[in-house]
């Protein structure tokens, strides 16, 4: 199967295909993008040819070896991380080219933008992200599925628009929200002042805003 030559991996992804190789047996796509659970971003990229040997393969849930540490669903194929989301299918149902997973692999971990939405609302209560997200965004988030399911929308949608279609958020609403991307992407730190964000926190939430637009959440 080729691979494209243009693919390249940046040292600190390396790194951490350095660090899941040594210390993972397998990844597990039940903590993966689709699914209600997510492990940390895995980095991926690179090309070459590879062959896989399924002769001695068990009907059962198959164990991933450290080298091939992404199970497919089906749970008996197992591929390398390099070769998620290079443009080549390489599951059987090409689950590892799936959008929401490309998509989420280059933002920041749910886990991390659930805690940081989390955080906001145990600083300013739980109507807060109302400012944020409009109406619906009352009761920390309840009426939205709660904190897991809008981290989860932000990790997989493509677009601030595929967003609001996910949450069924009102037009108003989404074009609110872009303003406030573009603000932060404009350096306008005095919109973020304007929601109540504290000087402690302006940090934290700029780069978790600029985060989503430097990986086409503006697009």
């Amino acid at each position: 199967m080729g691979r494209h030559s243009s693919s390249s991996v940046s040292q600190g992804s390396a790194l951490v295909l350095v660090l899941l190789a040594a210390t993972a047996s397998a990844i597990d796509i039940s903590r993966l993008p689709g699914h209600r659970h997510y492990t940390k971003r895995s980095a991926y990229g690179g090309y070459g040819y590879k062959h896989h040997d399924y002769s001695h393969q068990a009907p059962a849930e198959r164990e991933c070896m450290a080298y091939e540490p992404f199970r497919c669903p089906g749970g008996q194929v197992c591929i390398s991380i390099q070769y998620l989301c290079d443009g080549a299918p390489d599951c059987p149902d090409g689950y590892d080219e799936n959008p929401k997973l490309c998509t989420a692999a280059k933002r920041p971990p749910v886990e991390e933008t659930a805690s940081f939405l989390q955080s906001l609302l145990a600083s300013h209560g739980p109507n807060y992200l109302e400012k944020l997200f409009g109406s619906k965004a009352r009761n920390a988030l309840q009426p939205l599925g709660g904190v897991e399911a809008v981290a989860v929308a932000l990790s997989e949608s493509q677009t601030i628009d595929s967003f609001g279609d996910t949450l069924h958020l009102m037009r108003s609403d989404v074009e609110h929200l872009r303003s406030v991307f573009m603000a932060v992407e404009n350096g306008d730190i005095g919109m973020l002042k304007s929601l109540g964000i504290k000087d402690s926190e302006l940090g934290d939430v700029k780069f978790f805003l600029e985060k989503l637009v430097n990986t086409g959440f503006l697009d």
